[in-house]
């Protein structure tokens, strides 16, 4: 039997003068490239209306990935090719998620206060009956009744195969669905646990751990209990907590230098205009209204009025999975629907949540309609761009654009009406193959990412997106991270050579001349660049032309190749990391040098410029044999009685660090110093006096003189790495996870207790180096804690005697 063919995209309107146009994008209406050109005849304007969060929670790093790979495209559109972009973005602070979130932690909050707390049942009694519903509910194979000891028996009995990466029974599962399960058992773990160790129900709302580990069994519990007595009319803890959370979401993208939108908008502050939306499309016989008073998209009508559903995924239509998500988990499962894949313009109230009036009844709009009248009203009735999370494709989007069509299409014309000319699409953050998202539970926030040891800094996460492309999967491995890095640092060290070939004017008559002219290595990079962006904004090829230009002038050996160009050319690289936003606020017309990070303050310059001549002579007088002697340090002293330094409180780092290497400079003068003594001088100076300064002496193969630069991230990687390795040696071999197995029971003795738990598995750890946060940045729980705790304990006691034996070898 013939495979049913797969379904077809209905055809794309191009704009009438789009033909010819030199930039392309990947549109998702087409699945291909396509020629863009503005709605606006003076080719100017660009209407464009982005998705927003769904502010229910802290934002992740798989949301990071929309927000930062929308705003390098508008930044491209603005900025590189100088289009004037109108950018909206909806804020979405009434949901479903939203509603059920803030319900659940006032019940919570109230059942830990046992002057609030509801009902008559012990805090035992609560946390059994909601472990026994939560099993019942997302692990149906485990007896509900199980005892919080034989859990272990029974997840490995039941969902083992799971566990160990295969299908449940045999089923054919999607890889959500396994995370899923995954994310149920380890909320049922935590919650046993701390059951087991629950001692009685007088201190229980007061051991924090107890409570993050039963949290999540308890608040579903609670809300299935109590959540019905809340007053529709009362918007106020669902409106506290999502005010809460969108100004986290705004200190988030202003953490990671997204532009904010020229104009916001909130469902709360639309529900008036969604209302008469609604009503319009009524009227136009494209919606119809059941007997709970829930208003539902009548889909055959639309598409018997010869328009289509879809238009981006017509594959996806009949997937039920996608369409129930896309309805909340809070929708009435109505039996008036004159189709199952018809959706929710209008949800009819229910006792506990919040509503507005209407001509219907209570209740509150779907979540497809609020981007349809948001974007109608501010855009009108079509749109150059409108983007969003692949993820949102089906059924978001495509439902979006059957409102937005059935209300403006004029049934005169034949019904068509191409609400927007471009989709265009993120894609996917993954984490082990699987999508980063918050139902999952595998996911860390933003926050935690900029503020976790190792973790990926704002230029770091921008750079990582520009190498991966916008439109495309994403995993970040430690292979990309690896590739972000380098990329960063050629940066870094280019514009350190070029702004010190400034400072040092060492451009002069005999350095080479490179005529201006089309064969320049910069005119060839700017005529590639400008095709990877024109080519849908292929970010990737970009910054490998970017690279390639600095590799140009980087020699074999590392230093600055000279020319009448360098400047130009640092000039231009500079726009362009201006341009892609990694470089904060800087515009891309700046005249200055390189970003954040490469520049020294002009105060520090003339002590810095002392140190490192003063550093310099050192080594060269150890290289050469000689010592240092008294005239060295009486001819510091007078050149800094000639040209006195300023005295200011911002120069007193610097002052103070020039002080101390004079000071052992007057002790190190005489004969009789070694080669090796007077290097290792010369080193304290960069690595202690200078270091903690954020400064770094770079010594150059090619010249006597030390570069002066920053202290760079990659230069702290560095230097971390050479103290694990030096570390590493000295103490042996480290035993746990990540590290090398001992090859003896000397090596396991050697390992320091506050770093065997320094590993990818855990995030955050205490002062002891215990952990106390996985990898996904969730805490511990207190049986896992405990057991770590013991391995610490016991190997807190061989170090301690294998220290005292190693001192007493030493002694001896």
């Amino acid at each position: 039997m013939a495979s049913q063919a797969r379904p077809q995209q209905p055809p794309w309107q191009s704009p009438p003068n789009a033909v010819g146009k030199s930039l392309h994008i990947y549109n998702s209406l087409t699945r291909s490239k396509t020629p863009f050109a503005p709605l606006d005849p003076l080719g100017k304007t660009v209407t464009w209306y982005a998705c927003g969060p769904t502010v229910y929670d802290d934002a992740h790093v798989g949301h990071a990935r929309n927000y930062v790979s929308t705003d390098i495209l508008r930044r491209i559109m603005r900025d590189y090719f100088k289009f004037d972009v109108k950018f909206v973005m909806n804020i979405t602070d009434v949901d479903d998620k939203i509603i059920i979130r803030a319900r659940q932690h006032y019940l919570f909050d109230e059942f830990i206060d046992p002057k609030r707390r509801r009902g008559t049942a012990t805090v035992e009694e609560t946390s059994v009956a909601a472990f026994e519903t939560y099993l019942a509910k997302n692990l149906k194979l485990i007896p509900r009744t199980v005892a919080p000891e034989e859990l272990p028996g029974q997840v490995q009995k039941h969902y083992g195969d799971v566990l160990n990466g295969k299908a449940l029974q045999e089923a054919k599962i999607s890889r959500d669905e396994e995370e899923k399960t995954k994310m149920h058992i380890g909320t049922v773990r935590a919650a046993a646990d701390a059951m087991r160790t629950l001692k009685g129900t007088s201190s229980a709302t007061e051991d924090e751990r107890f409570l993050g580990n039963v949290r999540d069994v308890i608040m579903p519990y609670l809300d299935s209990l109590y959540g019905s007595t809340f007053g529709a009319s009362d918007h106020t803890i669902s409106t506290k907590w999502a005010k809460k959370f969108e100004d986290r979401f705004m200190e988030d993208m202003q953490a990671l230098n997204v532009l904010e939108p020229d104009v916001v908008t909130r469902v709360t502050e639309y529900v008036e205009k969604i209302i008469a939306f609604i009503t319009q499309i009524r009227q136009r016989g494209f919606a119809y209204e059941t007997s709970d008073k829930s208003v539902y998209f009548d889909i055959k009508a639309f598409e018997d009025a010869r328009n289509s559903y879809a238009r981006l995924e017509p594959w996806s239509r009949n997937n039920t999975d996608l369409q129930a998500d896309g309805e909340g988990a809070l929708t009435k499962k109505s039996t008036e629907k004159r189709s199952s894949a018809d959706f929710a313009l209008w949800k009819s109230s229910k006792e506990g949540e919040p509503s507005w009036e209407s001509p219907w009844g209570l209740g509150r709009p779907g979540w497809h309609i609020e981007c349809s009248a948001m974007a109608s009203h501010k855009l009108g009735n079509q749109m150059d761009i409108h983007s969003g999370g692949i993820d949102l494709a089906f059924p978001h989007h495509d439902n979006e654009l059957a409102q937005s069509e059935a209300y403006w299409c004029d049934q005169h014309y034949g019904g068509q009406h191409q609400w927007v000319n471009y989709f265009i699409h993120m894609g996917h953050l993954s984490i082990q193959g699987a999508k980063m998202s918050k139902s999952l539970k595998n996911f860390i926030t933003i926050r935690q990412e900029l503020s976790r040891e190792g973790g990926l800094d704002s230029r770091a996460m921008r750079i990582i997106f520009l190498l991966g492309g916008w439109k495309d999967g994403i995993e970040i491995t430690e292979m990309l991270r690896k590739e972000a890095s380098a990329w960063e640092d050629k940066m870094n060290n280019f514009f350190i050579k070029v702004l010190n070939m400034n400072d040092t004017q060492a451009v002069n008559g005999s350095a080479k001349t490179v005529k201006a002219s089309d064969q320049t290595p910069l005119a060839r990079a700017k005529d590639k660049f400008h095709v990877a962006l024109t080519d849908s904004f292929n970010t990737p090829l970009a910054m490998r032309v970017m690279s390639e230009l600095v590799s140009e002038y980087i020699s074999l050996e590392g230093s600055l190749v000279v020319s009448e160009q360098t400047m130009e050319v640092a000039h231009w690289l500079t726009q362009m990391v201006n341009m892609f936003g990694l470089n904060g606020a800087a515009q891309v017309d700046s005249q200055s040098i390189g970003w954040s990070g490469v520049h020294i303050p002009d105060y520090a310059k003339p002590f810095l410029t002392l140190i490192s001549k003063v550093r310099d002579h050192i080594r060269q007088q150890a290289q050469t044999g000689k010592s240092v002697v008294v005239q060295d340090v009486t001819d510091v002293r007078d050149a800094l009685q000639n040209h006195p330094l300023p005295n200011t409180e911002e120069t007193a780092p610097y002052q103070t660090a020039l002080n101390s290497v004079l000071s052992l400079m007057t002790e190190i003068r005489g004969t009789g110093r070694t080669k090796e003594f007077l290097m290792s001088f010369a080193d304290r100076i960069r690595d202690q006096d200078l270091w903690d300064l954020g400064i770094y002496l770079e010594d150059q193969p090619s010249s006597p003189v030390a570069l002066i630069r920053p202290v760079t991230r990659e230069l702290r990687e560095v230097k971390i790495a050479e103290q694990a390795k030096k570390a590493k040696k000295s103490h042996g071999s480290v035993l746990s996870q990540g590290a090398a197995a001992p090859a003896a029971k000397e090596d396991k003795r050697a390992v320091d207790p506050c770093e065997m738990f320094r590993t990818d598995e855990y995030s955050a750890w205490d002062d002891d180096g215990l952990p106390i946060k996985d990898s996904a940045g969730n805490e511990l729980t207190k049986s896992k804690s405990k057991k770590l705790k013991k391995q610490w304990d016991h190997q807190k006691r061989l170090y301690d005697g294998w220290q005292a034996q190693h001192q007493q070898r030493q002694a001896s």
